[in-house]
């Protein structure tokens, strides 16, 4: 008697909110073109990624509801949501009306999904600490960004409690590289790239005795999709990051020892507040639970970034 097996492979059913960032588009280029996903993507502008598979939804946070109910034929298996709507530095006068929005938009998504994926801070939602911090350690914000993480992270493991769903929180540390904006304000490696493309003296913020955990961009969706991937996670909340610390001004001499431009000025420059000293995240729950991860060294990671910008970034 002839035995007939029959596998069924699941596509993932992939919504991502919030994809005007270097990261969204990084994710959105590595699952469209290594993998067998149906992908929509939410946001203000269409991600300038060359594709026609894509998905968009043009719209508001506040339009999610009317804008997505005709978008989906089935419920997502995922929602990445990388929603940025407080600034990294600065502050609002608004915060409870931000939070709030963020707020609908869990609870809208939560119905229409079976696990939420948040993308929260590896660098803002730590105390400051030599030792690197583990996913267990107390939470403590020093400014209104991560301030906001903590209490989204805390809101979105609530609602999937009471929803009956899955949820997965991502702390970043650091990334840096291809489509990150080089002419912001953000991101230590971009910015100080920035600069020498367009003749502008490098500004250290403190001491540049600062130490942060930074991870190539390759590195860190590899990761990311390695656990996003997993039929199941022992943890609701992960790590991403190299699992060192660089100090500011080595960062700077790597990545001046990587480019032509030597007449560069560099000044410190003092700012009116605290700068946290040591921010390192542990990788070792990501690398029990997805394997050992051989990282980018800074140095290769930084000669490839710059490679990019060569290519595909005109000086300003």
């Amino acid at each position: 008697m002839r035995v007939l097996l029959w596998v069924v492979i699941m596509i993932k059913n992939i919504l991502i909110v919030g994809a005007s960032g270097f990261i969204a588009l990084n994710i959105i280029e590595e699952l469209l073109t290594n993998y067998n996903v149906n992908l929509t993507v939410y946001g203000r502008s269409r991600p300038k990624i060359n594709t026609c598979t894509l998905n968009f939804v043009h719209g508001e946070l506040i339009e999610l509801p009317s804008k997505l109910k005709n978008s989906y034929s089935r419920k997502f298996t995922d929602v990445i949501y990388l929603v940025n709507n407080i600034p990294v530095n600065g502050n609002v006068d608004n915060y409870d009306i931000l939070i709030n929005e963020n707020k609908n938009a869990i609870d809208y998504l939560s119905s229409i999904s079976d696990r939420f994926v948040f993308f929260s801070s590896g660098g803002r939602v730590y105390k400051s600490s030599e030792k690197p911090h583990h996913e267990e350690d107390e939470l403590y914000a020093t400014c209104i960004y991560g301030k906001s993480k903590i209490e989204i992270e805390e809101y979105v493991a609530k609602v999937a409690t009471e929803s009956n769903i899955d949820h997965l929180i991502i702390r970043p540390s650091n990334p840096y590289g291809r489509y990150q904006n080089v002419y912001s304000t953000q991101g230590l490696i971009a910015v100080t790239l920035g600069k020498i493309m367009t003749g502008r003296d490098i500004e250290v913020w403190g001491a540049g005795s600062e130490i942060r955990d930074y991870i190539f961009i390759k590195d860190f969706i590899k990761a990311f999709l390695s656990l996003l991937m997993k039929p199941s996670l022992p943890y609701k909340v992960f790590n991403i990051g190299s699992g060192h610390g660089t100090s500011t001004l080595d960062i700077i001499h790597t990545i001046l020892n990587s480019t032509s431009d030597l007449d560069v000025i560099i000044k410190k420059v003092d700012i009116n507040r605290a700068i946290i000293p040591s921010n390192i995240l542990s990788i070792q729950r990501l690398e029990y639970t997805i394997g050992q991860q051989k990282m980018t060294s800074l140095s290769d990671g930084i000669k490839e970034f710059i490679s990019y910008l060569q290519q595909n970034v005109k000086r300003h």
